[in-house]
């Protein structure tokens, strides 16, 4: 015979009342951000954060009968059950919750079936609820648990002395209408669509084609086609190319949002069974779930492109020794001109927001703003270079860290992410101004000023003690 059930929680699903036992219910909430999930069950409709604690969110309907429409989470009755079990602790996504009542053992027909999800029928006023088991009900679903990890155990890209510091950098991007982070290490450069591509014939579905990047052929998947996305073409469209092992490869987004670092204790990883998914974790930061792209699935579109990369190519690595990036750039444009930051004294790219005016500040300071609980100082580099500042468009503020002091620059956009090799920057250090070299890409025709970020920072008297 079944475990007695003395209370019940009634819910109403598509005009039929369903029970559960409310030993087994821990909380009932209003529908809170639900973070979807890329390549999970149908019935897992994504993620949410309750009391610091990450966990998945079922749509109740669908685990009933998957043909049924999923609950329709901007209902105002719509709620969700926060569920505990022996071995399992989720959220049930439902459309509506009438009330919990003491269950009558004469009005309670209890189901012999032990396979059945309907483990009893219980006669309440003018209707039936039926009085399901949570464990039958999601047997057939791979539930997710989500545990704080050590990074070690998410990636194993660290560095010669076996260490992990805390912080790991992210890019941050759209796909859809969510937000997903891949880490830096495994990025080369971002870069705008080109109007076209060469077509590649016989590719996989998410190839785009192919496109020539500095005299070398780049082949482009789209991730958004690889992510079952839709993949609307707009002018927001960045190409993020990434690279395995000396090789590359373009990832089609449909937009970048910012570059930070993270916090290693705002990274939770992946369980067991999801290990070789598209996500490899996610980050908890302002009550927001952020999806962590797998670095594997640069690995897998390498690999499967691997017979498309030129032979032209593929000599010139065996015959010579490959070009090695010495340095990394944050590259942005102001009044027509391109400048540069070190990436490693960039803490992240945010867009443009109010800035606070301080009095009696010096006259380069434009003010202050708050990221995240933290006051930080914006300078302007258009006064300090003397340049014709147009706020009419949508700019972007690259935040500096040098020395734990942080300072945010506002620039009209910020153009690439890249590496730069050695060939490529000529030393015009004479020690005294704001640039310390000049980069000459793409063959000299484009010239980038590269900013000494120590000095700019002894010039706002942000940093005396290193210009002592």
């Amino acid at each position: 015979m079944a475990d007695i059930i003395e209370e019940v929680l009634i819910i109403k699903e598509q005009d039929c009342f369903y029970g559960i036992n409310t030993n087994e219910v821990e909380q009932i909430l209003r529908v809170l951000d639900i973070t979807p999930m890329a390549m999970t069950p149908k019935a897992i409709r994504g993620l949410c954060s309750i009391e610091g604690s990450i966990i998945s969110v079922l749509d109740f309907s669908t685990l009933l009968d998957g043909r049924k429409k999923p609950v329709l989470n901007e209902n105002f009755k719509a709620r969700q059950v926060s569920i505990t079990t022996e071995s399992h602790h989720f959220s049930l996504l439902v459309s509506e919750v009438i009330n919990s009542i003491e269950a009558n053992q004469d009005d309670m027909e209890y189901v012999e079936d032990q396979d059945d999800v309907i483990v009893a029928l219980l006669k309440y006023e003018d209707d039936i609820i039926q009085v399901i088991s949570i464990e039958r009900l999601i047997q057939d679903i791979a539930l997710p648990s989500y545990v704080s990890k050590d990074v070690r155990d998410m990636n194993s890209d660290l560095d010669e002395a076996g260490l992990n510091s805390n912080l790991k950098r992210f890019l941050f991007f759209i796909m859809g209408e969510e937000q997903y982070a891949l880490e830096v290490d495994s990025i080369r450069e971002i870069i705008a669509l080109p109007e076209n591509f060469t077509a590649i014939a016989e590719s996989n579905k998410e190839i785009v084609g192919m496109i020539s990047l500095r005299d070398d052929l780049l082949v482009v998947a789209d991730l958004r086609e690889y992510y079952d996305f839709n993949n609307e073409r707009t002018e927001k469209n960045r190409i993020i190319v990434s690279q395995y092992q000396d090789k590359h490869i373009g990832l089609v987004v449909d937009d970048i949002v910012d570059i930070q670092d993270v916090e290693t204790s705002m990274i939770e990883g992946m369980p067991e069974n999801f290990k070789d998914k598209k996500i490899n974790g996610v980050l908890h930061i302002n009550e927001k779930l952020i999806s962590i792209v797998n670095p594997d699935i640069i690995k897998t579109l390498v690999r499967d492109q691997a017979h498309l990369i030129s032979d032209k190519e593929a000599n010139e690595e065996e015959a010579s020794n490959e070009e090695k990036v010495d340095l990394e750039v944050v590259i942005f444009q102001m009044g027509g001109e391109e400048y540069a930051f070190n990436i490693d004294d960039v803490s992240e790219i945010i867009d443009i927001t109010e800035i606070t005016p301080v009095a009696d500040t010096l006259e380069h300071i434009k003010g202050v703003i708050n990221i995240r609980g933290q006051v930080i100082s914006i300078a302007s580099l258009y006064a300090i270079l003397t340049l014709q500042e147009n706020e009419d468009i949508d700019q972007q503020i690259i935040v500096t860290e040098v020395n734990k002091n942080r300072v945010g620059f506002v620039v009209d956009k910020v153009n690439d992410v890249r590496g730069i090799v050695a060939e490529e920057i000529k030393d015009e250090d004479d020690g005294k101004g704001l640039f310390n070299s000049i980069l000459q890409l793409e063959k000299g025709k484009r010239l980038v000023m590269m900013f000494d970020t120590i000095r700019l920072f002894s010039s706002l008297e942000l940093n005396k003690e290193e210009a002592a």
